[in-house]
Formats: C-alpha cells, structure tokens, sequence
C-alpha cells in the first residue's frame, strides 16, 4: 500500500508510481474490491476502503499513464468520488462516509527523494481520523516475529 504518514492535518501523501505497469486493471476472484466483501460493514469497512482507495488511484495513474499529468490527476479524483460513493450507497458505515470527501492534488514543495511527484490527499477531518485510528490499530496489533 502506498500509505504514507499525513504531512499536515487532513492531508495524507503518496508518491505517484514510478512504475504503474505492476498494477492490475481487472480484478480476479483473488483479487476484488473491499466493498465486496461480505464483512465490509461497521469498523471494517474503514480498513476495505483504505485498501480500495489506494488501489483505485493506482489504477486511474496505470490507466492514464500516456495522459497530461492533470488528467491522470483529474481521472483518478473521479475515481475516488465514485469510490467513496459505492461506500455510502452500501451503507458499509454510515457515519464514516456519509458527507465525506477526498480531495487529491498535488503536493506544492515537488517532488519525493526519488523525484517523482508526490500526490495529497486532502480528506475531510472526520474520514481521517477514522482511517488514522485504524491504521494506528493495525499497527499496534502487529508483532515481531
């Protein structure tokens, strides 16, 4: 996943793909969308969404990688809203998503250490949170092995 720490409040960075042929366009029955999923309701649907949206916006920059890079921009901030859509429309959890947004651009300080440029996600306080905390869960309940 391409989750990165937020670089200010209400803004999550991701450095766009330096290689985007290693995504897959069409999923697979091993290979689908969280909000398939049969558990993707209540507090899980936090964690299904993190995974879909980092997979949609991979997909819109492999999509469109020939494009202007503010239609890659434009095509993947699409994207998102239908994403973030499909999880209101399920009811996956209301109060997470209902009246929320995401809001992609690009980062103004350029680009990464590698010189790619750096996409922002500029989610609504509320949605962020949620996904911070879940994250933050993940990784506490993660052990050394």
């Amino acid at each position: 996943m391409l989750w990165a720490t937020p670089r200010c409040a209400a803004t999550l960075a991701y450095p766009l793909l330096s290689n985007p042929e290693s995504t897959i366009l069409n999923p697979t029955p091993n290979e689908s969308w969280g909000f398939l999923h049969p558990e993707c309701h209540g507090y899980n649907a936090i964690l299904f969404f993190s995974w879909d949206l980092a997979k949609t916006i991979e997909q819109q920059f492999k999509l469109h990688a020939n494009s202007p890079l503010s239609m890659q921009l434009f095509e993947a901030q699409k994207a998102v809203d239908r994403l973030l859509n499909q999880y209101v429309q399920i009811q996956a959890n209301p109060k997470a998503f209902e009246g929320q947004s995401i809001t992609l651009k690009l980062e103004s300080d350029g680009t990464d250490a590698d010189g790619r440029p750096v996409l922002a996600l500029q989610t609504s306080s509320e949605l962020e949170g949620l996904i911070l905390e879940m994250q933050s869960q993940l990784q506490s309940t993660q052990t050394i092995n």
